[in-house]
């Protein structure tokens, strides 16, 4: 049971840090190998962490200087409200107008939806258009990924892959 319960905590993606994901909690370990008539107990306190992926995104956008400075906050709630990886739209903006920088005139459609012909009121307004759009239309697939819609939102065999390179350069911000 000790070991089960063991595997089962060391291979929890909420104990051990990955760059690509936040991670809430982290393990504090104490009265390793204590033995009682045989039997070895491990006692854990698992701590919550700071959310930190509004400050993370914002420092990559401010990095680059893109226009979609200043939206991560709305980014990060609105890949919250329909069940998003938080780095997933701005990823998709990444590719479709490296982050808003090339889109129709008064657009704010940073992620080329309807073949970019769509306008949008605002970048918060496009974000969450976006988002309920891919939510409705994939989200019968079960968890959305990059990988899953890619096929069906670009006709570029690579868009998947290249959303994944910008979701990997945010997590390191």
């Amino acid at each position: 049971m000790v070991i089960v319960s063991s595997i089962i905590l060391l291979t929890s993606p909420t104990i051990f840090k990955h760059p690509t994901t936040l991670e809430a909690y982290e393990p504090v370990a104490s009265n390793f190998g204590s033995q009682k008539e045989g039997i070895y107990s491990i006692k854990a306190k698992i701590e919550a962490k700071k959310d930190n992926r509004v400050q993370r995104l914002e420092r990559f956008l401010k990095s680059q200087q893109l226009p979609m400075t200043g939206e991560s906050k709305n980014l990060v709630a609105i890949a919250d409200k329909y069940n998003l990886d938080w780095r997933l739209l701005p990823a998709i903006a990444g590719v479709e107008s490296t982050f808003g920088q090339f889109v129709p005139a008064g657009s704010y459609n940073a992620y080329g939806w309807h073949n970019g012909k769509f306008y949008f009121r605002s970048w918060e307004d496009a974000s969450t258009s976006v988002a309920k759009g891919i939510n409705e239309k994939w989200g019968y697939m079960g968890k959305i990924t990059h990988w899953k819609i890619g096929p069906f939102y670009a006709e570029n065999p690579r868009w998947a892959s290249r959303v994944e390179r910008y979701m990997k350069l945010i997590s390191y911000h």
